[in-house]
């Protein structure tokens, strides 16, 4: 097996591909956390977030 796979140095993933992944993450986790937020107000019973995605399509 050897060292040197393709353009990863030192057994690090070239700059591009880091921020790329770490873009993904950030904007997952932020994805996943309004869902548990939304799904908590739903099950207190308060429905207001329902509206915000129509806001997005003018609605």
């Amino acid at each position: 097996m050897s060292d040197n796979s393709g353009t990863w140095l030192n057994n690090q993933p070239p700059a591009n591909f880091e921020k790329l992944w770490r873009g993904l993450a950030l904007v997952g986790a932020i994805h996943l956390g309004g869902m548990l937020v939304n799904v908590i107000f739903q099950m207190l019973g308060n429905n207001s977030l329902d509206g915000i995605p129509a806001m997005f399509l003018g609605l």
